[in-house]
């Protein structure tokens, strides 16, 4: 079974179907696509894809359980020359992390400063995304590991907590809210809020707070950026629910910063690997730049899907 066939066949559904763009990602033509997943089908000898005419409508049952199986031969096919190159080369390679626009603001610069300035050899990738879409861009190996907050259980990865991350609400100067200590959920309803998109952990936590509470808030607007919230917030247009991490005292001079830990739970900030993935050394001392409290044996643990409730019990707050 040719390698290059199964890189095809993941591109392709990585582009949504869309040949002309697979075809672009992999530099060959789309005739030539079109052949290797012919090629592909032939030897296999079930169809992959359901068609009409030329065009690639929707992946067959056989094909879908195929493309799983092919993501991970083509992720264990990038770990062998993973292993290659740490013997050969340690101090070179690429590292790509997924993150969210908070981590990728507040959390990582300065880490990623001290990575670079460690691994000049080292090509650093940073890739933007919901906390679902981190997790999935590991899962298909574009991403070696990601920063995110949870998801929920998953088999496809690994999430290994490392942090909390606690609430606060964001206002304006002489905001009514400013005076009450500590602030209610009942007085925060009473105006429009801004808060984290869905698909991320701290908009479920605010949801749930006030639907325990029976509380109806109004929510003005729904951001994955936090910078996004708080210039609505300067705006006089609302206050915003965010994490406590997203709030510079220096930058955010013009905004207040209520605590509200007692109000919302802590999110759980993530790193995420892929299940028996083999990480680079470097890859390690960027997770461990990340986390230090977290062992290379812990994180190994953790890779080999064995024994994760007991690699991380109690979680700083970040």
């Amino acid at each position: 079974m040719n390698l290059l066939h199964l890189k095809a066949l993941c591109e392709i559904v990585e582009k949504g179907l869309h040949l002309s763009q697979a075809a672009e990602a992999l530099h060959r033509s789309q005739p030539a696509l079109s052949r290797q997943i012919q090629q592909l089908e032939a030897e296999l000898g079930v169809v992959l894809f359901e068609r009409n005419r030329s065009r690639l409508i929707r992946l067959t049952d056989q094909g879908r359980e195929i493309v799983e199986i092919a993501r991970r031969i083509m992720n264990d096919a990038r770990d062998i020359t993973r292993v290659a190159q740490e013997r050969t080369d340690p101090g070179r390679g690429s590292l790509t992390v997924a993150t969210t626009h908070t981590q990728a603001r507040y959390t990582l610069p300065a880490i990623i400063q001290k990575f670079k300035q460690k691994y000049r050899g080292v090509t650093l990738g940073l890739m933007q995304a919901t906390p679902v879409q981190c997790c999935d861009l590991v899962a298909r190996g574009q991403a070696d590991i990601a920063i995110c907050t949870e998801t929920g259980p998953r088999a496809d990865v690994v999430q290994i907590p490392c942090y909390l991350l606690p609430r606060i609400v964001v206002t304006p100067p002489r905001h009514p809210l400013l005076r009450l200590r500590p602030p209610t959920l009942e007085a925060i309803a009473r105006y429009p809020i801004i808060t984290y998109a869905e698909g991320f952990s701290g908009r479920s936590i605010v949801d749930r707070a006030f639907h325990d509470a029976q509380l109806t808030p109004t929510v003005m607007l729904s951001a994955i950026d936090a910078d996004v919230s708080k210039a609505y917030v300067e705006m006089g247009l609302g206050i915003a629910i965010l994490a406590d991490v997203a709030f510079d005292p220096k930058r955010d001079k013009q905004l207040r910063r209520i605590p509200a830990n007692m109000l919302f739970e802590p999110s759980r900030l993530n790193v995420v690997i892929r299940p028996k993935t083999y990480l680079r050394g470097y890859s390690l001392d960027f997770i461990q730049m990340f986390a230090p409290t977290l062992t290379v044996a812990q994180i190994h643990q953790a890779a080999s899907a064995r024994g994760l409730r007991a690699v991380r019990r109690e979680l700083p707050s970040l």
